[in-house]
């Protein structure tokens, strides 16, 4: 918060809306909206963010979990990052230790799946050349799911994510 009144006090006077100045109390809720909205992140996002950072460290995971609804104790829990002879190691999909929380939940309870889980699953899967289909079906694939494998494809410059889906199908993957 305290970075943005530092930015708005540089830009006061100046600040527009639909070509109006902002009050300094309109300035003021549209910051609290900002940051209510931050604080709406979940571990979701913050793994995706992870990914995108180049050698992510558990420094950058607090950082990015700071003001939000994620944490890094329960993003531990989800297995979606260990720490390794001091070495910050992510829960990607080819990650064994995060595959086998997913096995564990895919045979346990399919509702208790989330989205990350799901995509992480099927990649694993795909990987293998195992087949997704019966998993697609049962899962009926949501907004959600599509939207994260977008996220995912477009985080790791991996585009095997979307072809999971079958979003990007070519005649060579047949």
């Amino acid at each position: 918060m305290g970075e943005c009144f530092h930015e708005y006090s540089k830009h006061h006077g100046k600040v527009m809306r639909a070509g109006e100045e902002m009050t300094a109390k309109e300035v003021v809720q549209e910051i609290y909206g900002v940051i209510q909205q931050g604080s709406e992140i979940g571990e979701i996002d913050v793994f995706l963010d992870l990914l995108e950072t180049p050698d992510p460290t558990y420094n950058d995971l607090n950082k990015l979990t700071r003001g939000t609804d994620a944490s890094p104790e329960q993003m531990e829990d989800m297995r979606l990052y260990r720490i390794e002879d001091g070495e910050f190691i992510l829960g990607t999909w080819d990650d064994e230790k995060r595959m086998a929380y997913i096995q564990e939940r895919v045979n346990g309870d399919d509702e208790a799946l989330n989205a990350l889980d799901k995509a992480q699953f099927l990649r694993y899967r795909y990987e293998r050349g195992k087949s997704t289909q019966n998993y697609l079906s049962k899962w009926d694939v949501d907004d959600e799911l599509r939207e994260l494998c977008e996220g995912l494809a477009d985080a790791t410059g991996d585009d095997t994510y979307r072809r999971i889906l079958g979003a990007d199908s070519t005649l060579g993957d047949f």
